[in-house]
């Protein structure tokens, strides 16, 4: 299961599955410089698989500080959306869609 999958809690190993909002959380500190995404991809445990999904992601970061809370937002509103399984963010597809991923 890659990270989508993680943050939908759709993995089968419930231990490996993330809350959306620590991750939200996380990239929200990498955005502003507080965190490195090694040190997320450490924390969260991320496999290959995850940093396929990771890497879509981080390539979309903004450079501009203004853009940094919107794009965050965006994210965290996806995966909030994803978990509880919204109509258009109910499979992990159309999740990486409403993305860009």
């Amino acid at each position: 299961m890659a990270l989508i999958e993680r943050l939908m809690h759709l993995d089968p190993d419930e231990t490996r599955n993330m809350a959306v909002h620590t991750f939200f959380a996380a990239v929200d500190e990498i955005l502003y410089g507080n965190l490195t995404q090694a040190q997320v991809q450490s924390y969260f445990n991320m496999t290959a698989e995850d940093l396929v999904d990771w890497n879509a992601l981080a390539a979309q970061f903004p450079s501009q500080v203004a853009n940094k809370a919107v794009y965050a937002e965006h994210i965290h509103a996806a995966f909030i959306l994803a978990e509880d399984r919204v109509p258009l963010y109910s499979t992990p597809a159309e999740v990486r869609a409403r993305l860009g991923i």
